[in-house]
């Protein structure tokens, strides 16, 4: 018997729609069933050996110099010890690779990437296809011995304190490239991932690439220009005093009988007679050394450097000579490039580029920067030219002129300056009380004290000689410094618009020239502080989902500002704006210097 309401007039008739059996229909559930191991594809059996080999290259030594110490001492049955202990801990840890290598399982379907992993407790990951943003395919040398790499695979999502990424640890060199060409393709994808060749023109080995930049060996003479070249060296004097710290001033006494050095004070007294030629020659040491860790560290991380386009889109960096790096970041994820350049950078005219893409974020903010990196250290003009290469724009976002902010911003600058004078008056105050104090009560401990860090004391003599008023040139140094990072850091500020992208650049000891698409800005925030609006300034910061999700141009007009963000974007910002018949002050546009 069938009611009055399923013979309605014109009422379509409704049917229970049918149950699916997720083992007999498996695409109709979200997550596959993980029984379908022919689907599945494992990690290089090569991959427990490796880590094998490098767990034995870093123990075994050890546990040699133990047993000969242990010998040497006269310790009876302890040199029987460290090697078999060794033996027994390298051998578990092959035990534990080895159930790895029987737990990961991982596969690509048409629609997603799955990985099964854990010993203990059981994980399943999976990943939309069309959400994968980047392909990071790394060869640390110790791997690249037995033919392997470790893919990782981005999406440029944020999971807790760090990215949602899914790491392969290890594949074979043929499995990584041919995961990072079907997870970057946009079609139809192999059913499953193995060793075997790739089918069809997207997996061709031989895909036409068009080269944007290549490795100038005359760019490594950029490697030196930053502020830690000097701090390089510091760290190493500050290792060496440590060392004879911890000795109690045995490694100095053994270098200066070797050598036949003067006693202690007697190469104070040298030091402190000719200290004018002294500091120089140890600063001009210091130096050289940081040039020379900085220039080796570049070589080990740009050679072979090379930034590629291939026909999809996608923009591939190579680089490294210890640990091979291959970045492969998806053409239409990239919505534009930083102009980077430090300080010292800046000076000798070098700069580098970074890229705004979803799927380099990761959970350090410093280890983000380094994976966004598109460049290592080049002339300025050649950085720029691969900027616009990269955005594929006839006319370079990083040539529009910019707009100058208000005289206001300069004075907010100052005004920062001076609170930072008068801590730099305090501190010198203090200094010189203190050097009082030290002088007429304790300075005989304070020199005991230094002896004990370093082989001779020089600076309790130099400060004990410093006369009071000479604490006053500290001040003034602070004070110059301050004023002068307020100028430069007001110079460096400015804002333009590209008909495709907005520019905006700040920063004095990094300055960061932004060129960003217009149609990736999903929405702007404008904030303004008490002090600001006393000034008539305001914050003007545009929200997208790709590099930082948000980039600011501080201390802007606000009639200036409003009006930049309402041409970059007249759908989104105009409903909320107000006209005003005042047309905004202080705008007048300057090339980029």
């Amino acid at each position: 018997m069938t009611s009055h309401d399923d013979h309605r007039s014109g009422a379509p008739e409704e049917r229970p729609e049918p149950r699916v059996d997720p083992i007999e229909n498996p695409a109709a559930t979200e997550a596959p069933p993980i029984d379908l191991e022919e689907d599945w594809q494992r990690l290089s059996p090569l991959s427990v050996w490796a880590n094998t080999a490098i767990v034995a290259l870093s123990m075994v030594p050890m546990a040699i110099i133990g047993t000969v110490v242990l010998i040497v001492v006269g310790v009876p049955l302890w040199p029987w010890v460290p090697l078999p202990a060794t033996a027994a801990f390298v051998a578990l840890m092959t035990y534990l690779d080895l159930l790895r290598l029987r737990a990961i399982r991982y596969r690509i379907t048409p629609e997603r990437m799955e990985m099964r992993s854990g010993i203990v407790a059981k994980a399943y990951r999976s990943i939309p296809r069309e959400r994968v943003r980047s392909v990071d395919v790394a060869t640390p040398i110790y791997t690249r011995i037995f033919g392997l790499c470790s893919v990782t695979v981005g999406t440029g999502e944020k999971v807790g304190s760090g990215g949602d990424q899914m790491q392969l640890q290890y594949v074979t060199s043929e499995q990584g490239e041919r995961l990072r060409r079907d997870l970057l393709q946009r079609g139809p994808a192999p059913a499953s991932t193995g060793t075997g060749e790739p089918e069809g023109p997207e997996g061709a080995p031989g895909q036409e690439e068009t080269e944007l930049a290549r490795l100038d060996p005359r760019w490594f003479a950029y490697a030196p220009a930053t502020t830690a070249t000097l701090g390089v060296g510091l760290g190493l004097f500050a290792a060496l005093l440590g060392f004879n710290a911890q000795t109690n001033g045995w490694a100095w006494r053994w270098v200066s009988d070797q050598s036949g050095l003067p006693d202690m004070r007697e190469m104070s007294g040298l030091v402190m007679s000719k200290v004018l030629l002294v500091v120089p020659i140890a600063l001009f040491s210091l130096l050289v050394f940081g040039v020379v860790v900085l220039v080796a560290a570049a070589v080990e991380t740009w050679w072979g450097y090379r930034l590629t386009r291939e026909s999809d889109g996608t923009v591939r960096l190579r680089r490294g000579l210890l640990t091979n790096v291959s970045l492969s970041v998806e053409g239409r994820r990239l919505n534009g490039v930083v102009l980077r350049e430090p300080f010292v950078l800046r000076s000798v005219r070098g700069a580098s580029i970074q890229a705004v893409a979803t799927g380099l974020e990761t959970g350090d903010d410093k280890k983000t920067d380094a994976k966004s990196r598109l460049s290592p250290a080049m002339p300025r003009a050649r950085a720029r030219a691969l900027g616009a290469a990269l955005m594929g724009r006839s006319t370079s976002p990083l040539e529009v002129p910019l707009a100058r902010h208000p005289r206001a911003a300069l004075r907010r600058r100052f005004t920062r300056a001076g609170l930072v004078t008068l801590v730099g008056v305090a501190l010198a105050a203090g200094l010189a009380w203190l050097q009082m104090i030290a002088t007429e009560a304790w300075w005989k401990a304070v020199r005991v004290a230094e002896e004990q860090l370093i082989p001779f004391p020089l600076v309790s003599e130099g400060v004990k000689e410093t006369p009071n008023w000479g604490w006053a040139l500290v001040a003034l140094a602070i004070a110059a410094m301050a004023f002068a990072y307020a100028v430069g850091s007001y110079r460096a500020l400015g804002h333009g618009l590209h008909p495709d992208h907005l520019v905006m650049r700040r920063g004095m000891a990094v300055r960061d020239t932004v060129a960003l698409e217009r149609s990736a800005v999903i929405g702007w925030r404008i904030t303004r502080s008490p002090f600001q609006r006393r000034l008539g300034l305001v914050d003007v910061s545009a929200t997208t989902a790709a590099g930082k999700g948000m980039y600011t141009v501080p201390d802007v007009g606000l009639g200036q500002g409003l009006a930049w963000a309402r041409d970059a974007d007249p759908e989104l910002l105009t409903p909320f704006l107000e006209r005003s018949e005042e047309p905004p002050g202080g705008e007048r546009a300057t090339p980029l210097p």
